[in-house]
């Protein structure tokens, strides 16, 4: 039975992604460094330094670990320049309300993210206090596809794995969330193809609390077949 749903944040709740593609595109070009909608595919649900890694295997040189901490580092600041101008029309539709109705059933909410601008951006979006808990890239030490970050939450939380639910919109998180056993909606076209438990464009269409009501019903009846 599903206790609490953990959301990723960059497009499942605020629309974030374009400004970590023109950073990141920014500081590749700064760096004559290939990139293009391929390469940003991969990095979705990466942690920063991760990112930064993908990039560099087409590199014409070897960066030390310095270089590539400056290299984060400046891309960081260009994403935080872009997220300025982020407003409301950014939180992506049926974020807000599909929080809030889950809440006042009594499900437990959190985010689970590999940026570490995640509490910034919740903040900036007056979202930060729908969630119970915030796990974001400073807390874990492996991102995505690894579930440290899901586990994390679910701790925190005080769920067992089993009876979370993963809201993601990319393949690593998407993995990462079936290699700790939780269940999984995936958003968008990019997961299409995904062995999720459920999928939708976008948490507007998902209908989550509905979801979780037909889920609570199949397992009081299993229940109930149980005891007989």
């Amino acid at each position: 039975m599903i206790q609490a749903v953990i959301f990723n944040l960059d497009g499942v709740l605020v629309n974030t992604d374009e400004c970590h593609y023109l950073a990141w595109k920014q500081m590749a070009r700064e760096q004559g460094l290939p990139f293009d909608d391929k390469i940003n595919g991969t990095l979705q649900g990466m942690r920063r330094m991760d990112s930064l890694r993908v990039l560099l295997r087409k590199a014409e040189r070897r960066y030390s670990i310095g270089e590539m901490y400056a290299l984060a580092a400046r891309k960081n600041d260009i994403f935080n320049d872009m997220l300025l101008s982020l407003g409301q029309e950014n939180i992506c539709p049926g974020a807000v309300e599909t929080v809030k109705t889950l809440r006042s059933m009594g499900i437990k909410t959190a985010v689970g993210s590999c940026s570490e601008n995640a509490p910034g951006i919740l903040r900036q979006m007056k979202m930060y206090d729908l969630f119970d808990t915030v796990v974001d890239g400073g807390q874990i030490r492996k991102g995505k596809p690894d579930p440290e970050v899901f586990l994390l939450a679910a701790e925190q939380l005080q769920v067992p794995p089993d009876n979370c639910l993963v809201v993601e919109d990319g393949r690593a998180g998407a993995e990462a969330a079936r290699r700790c056993r939780m269940q999984l909606l995936a958003i968008g076209d990019g997961l299409h193809d995904f062995n999720a438990d459920y999928w939708a464009d976008n948490l507007k269409k998902a209908d989550l609390p509905g979801l979780i009501e037909r889920d609570y019903i199949r397992s009081r009846e299993t229940e109930t077949i149980t005891e007989e």
